[in-house]
């Protein structure tokens, strides 16, 4: 038992080290990470470039692009 929890210790020690790597390397997850350090997570470039893929999803406090659309074609007024 004793020797699973230290192989399970150094598999989330390496996650860990690789996740800092790509974080530091990467210029987009970089941002990224300051933008949600500041608090301003709006404000990473990985967040904005999702947006057009995945309209409905906001932050709290954000409306949703979806949810300012008419729900359906009956919610339409016709002149």
């Amino acid at each position: 038992m004793e020797q699973g929890a230290a192989k399970l210790a150094k598999i989330l020690a390496f996650a860990l080290l690789l996740g800092i790597a790509v974080t530091a390397f990467n210029p987009a997850y970089r941002q990224a990470f300051l933008a949600i350090a500041r608090g301003q997570p709006e404000e990473s470039p990985i967040w904005k470039s999702n947006l057009e893929y995945y309209p409905d999803i906001a932050l709290p406090g954000q409306p949703t692009p979806a949810s300012d659309a008419p729900a359906s074609a009956d919610d339409l007024e016709t002149p």
